[in-house]
């Protein structure tokens, strides 16, 4: 008979076993269990405190608006020296560049030595035009007693003509017909006598007193008494006809012909003085053209010797040139170069007053105004910052260059304070100025980090629980860090600074409360649009930006086409800034139309921001706001 076999282990001893096992198991659980509480504790400490890091809060700042441009500087007074040599010269001596000098130093010496040949030629000619010009001076001059001794000889012929016919008139003439009348007279006596004595004879021949020979002999004489009275009387006649007529014909005619002898002396006169009057004026014409060219070459020999008109810092002008023009291959001014006539040689910038010429993009520059203060920053002196003020706006635009033919900018000059670092600032040295345009005071902002574009919204993401929602604002002025917030926030709330992975987002569609706060709406479709300004049919007008593609601008409304040539000058403005900068911090698209002046109204600046954002977003994707400037 076997004994059974008995158990080594007794009922009390294996529930005790069986209550070890499951005391171990308990304590590898609640080991289990405390490192995985303090490892999540643990992580969630760190996200808590990336989360804290990356978030801010919307508050009431006060900051300046800026806009940034580029230049270099120049003298405010400076005076550019030119070849004033009508030919081209050598360089024989010159000054070394950056050399300080003062007035009447002799800056350049060119070559004048054919200057000085021709100069010897010009006087040559100079004195014998000016020997010409004596005797044209003696010609005239005897021409001139000439013609007064033929006016006078003229005149003496005339008065001499005009004398004896007065004489005939008042003497000769009455003489004659005295005489003709007293031979009438004696012949008319005569006959009366002889007829009366004829009368007698003719009873004293009867009586016998008297021959027959006397009596014939009165008879005869009488009948001679008788034809004297007819000669006189027709000598008379035929004086006072024909030859009295005769005799003041060829008087007057006399003095017809010395007076016109005298208007003919008078008119050749006038003929051999303009005649010599013309040689002397030529001779004169050659003698001043002459001398005008010896004073020519003289001045062109003085100018030859180029002086300094003020003091100053000499700078070559192929210095100047090569910084206007990089790709100048010219090289510095050196003896024995040649100059041509008007060439820049030097320039003379007085550097105790100095400006900062930069160029303005054409949507900001209506904003600036002369006086408005600016920080300048000079590559040269890092870490110094100058200020200034604005003295001076372009007129007209300037074109870009040939990277961007489109490009319109204004040249403002901003006069530079009076500071220590006068000494170490020189011409043409790169500068960065950056203009106060504006003064937020005490407005709702948030940094530009933390603003995004979708379309015509701008947005911010705002916290909530462990991901973030999209909140549509309204913005106003900008500055390049702090953009004011109109509408959508109020203080203290949280918004995100950076921009969030898909996984964080909450994906919902946009509440049109939200933003009909803004100033916006949705469409039928559910997209976000702006709605149809008062008076204009056609509801709300659609954004620019559809889902999933590049915003396309609307046609039928005018508004529509403004936003479109805003936003491209936005985004244009927005190319000049440095592209890998742009990447890699979101920031708020700023025009000149966002940061306005006046922050009243709001509406209008949130409505012309918003509209170079709606430009610039291609896709359904956030994209972030790049700051002014950039």
């Amino acid at each position: 008979m076997t004994n059974a076999p008995t158990n080594r282990f007794p009922a009390r001893n294996r529930g005790s076993a069986k209550s070890a096992i499951l005391g171990l198991i308990l304590v590898a659980g609640a080991a289990g269990g405390g490192w995985w509480y303090f490892t999540q504790k643990e992580d969630s400490g760190s996200a808590i405190s990336v989360r804290t890091s990356d978030i801010t809060k919307a508050a009431l700042t006060s900051f300046d608006v800026t806009t940034t441009a580029s230049g270099e500087l120049q003298a405010l007074d400076q005076i550019e020296v030119r070849s004033t040599l009508e030919s081209q010269a050598t360089i024989v001596e010159i000054v070394d560049e950056g050399a300080t000098v003062k007035k009447g130093d002799v800056l350049c010496l060119l070559n004048s030595d054919n200057l000085k040949t021709e100069l010897d030629t010009e006087e040559a000619d100079l004195e014998s035009s000016q020997a010409a010009l004596f005797a044209a001076e003696n010609a005239y001059q005897i021409q001139v007693t000439e013609n007064e001794s033929a006016i006078r000889d003229a005149e003496l012929k005339l008065r001499l003509a005009q004398l004896t016919l007065d004489q005939w008139e008042s003497g000769d003439r009455v003489m004659k017909l005295q005489e003709l009348d007293l031979n009438i007279d004696e012949a008319n006596r005569e006959l009366a006598r002889l007829e009366a004595k004829f009368e007698k004879n003719v009873g004293l021949l009867a009586e016998g007193f008297i021959s027959k020979d006397q009596y014939d002999q009165d008879e005869l004489a009488l009948v001679k008494a008788r034809a004297r009275v007819k000669t006189v009387v027709l000598q008379k006649e035929s004086y006072i006809e024909y030859e009295q007529k005769k005799d003041r014909e060829q008087k007057e005619s006399d003095v017809a012909q010395a007076e016109a002898q005298l208007e003919n002396v008078k008119a050749q006169n006038e003929i051999r003085l303009a005649d010599k009057a013309a040689d002397r004026a030529q001779q004169n014409r050659r003698v001043v053209r002459d001398q005008a060219r010896v004073d020519k070459l003289k001045q062109q020999i003085e100018a030859s010797t180029i002086l300094a008109p003020s003091d100053g810092m000499a700078i070559y002008g192929t210095t100047i040139q090569q910084s206007r023009n990089r790709w100048s291959s010219e090289g510095p001014l050196m003896i024995g170069q040649s100059v041509y006539p008007n060439q820049l040689l030097f320039s003379l910038p007085d550097t105790s007053k100095l400006v900062a010429e930069v160029r303005v993009h054409e949507s900001l520059a209506g904003r600036i105004r002369k006086g408005i203060r600016a920080t300048i920053k000079v590559d040269a002196l890092p870490g110094i910052a100058l200020s200034g003020v604005v003295r001076e706006i372009g007129v007209l635009a300037e074109s870009g260059n040939w990277r961007d033919p489109n490009l319109r900018e204004y040249t403002v000059k901003i006069l530079l304070d009076s500071n220590e670092h006068t000494d170490s600032l020189k011409p043409s040295m790169r500068c960065e100025a950056s203009l106060l345009l504006d003064t937020v005071s005490d407005s709702l902002a948030v940094p530009v980090a933390a603003i995004f574009n979708e379309g015509p919204v701008r947005f911010v993401y705002k916290p909530k629980g462990s991901y973030y929602e999209r909140v549509p604002i309204q913005t106003g002025r900008f500055s390049e860090t702090y953009a004011e917030v109109v509408a959508g926030l109020d203080a203290g709330n949280d918004v995100l600074l950076r921009q969030p992975t898909a996984g964080e987002i909450i994906d919902r569609p946009w509440n049109k409360p939200e933003l009909e706060l803004v100033g916006l709406t949705l469409d039928d479709d559910g997209n976000p649009v702006r709605p149809m300004p008062a008076g204009m049919t056609g509801g709300a007008q659609p954004a620019a930006f559809q889902q999933g593609g590049q915003g396309q601008p609307q046609t039928g409304s005018k508004d529509s086409g403004q936003r479109q040539q805003r936003g491209s000058r936005g985004a244009e403005q927005n190319r000049q800034g440095n592209k890998d900068e742009a990447a890699q911090k979101p920031a708020a698209t700023e025009t000149a139309a966002d940061t306005t002046s006046d922050a009243a109204p709001q509406e209008s600046s949130e409505s012309t921001s918003e509209i170079a954002a709606e430009t610039n977003a291609p896709t359904s994707e956030a994209q972030p706001a790049k700051p002014e400037g950039e």
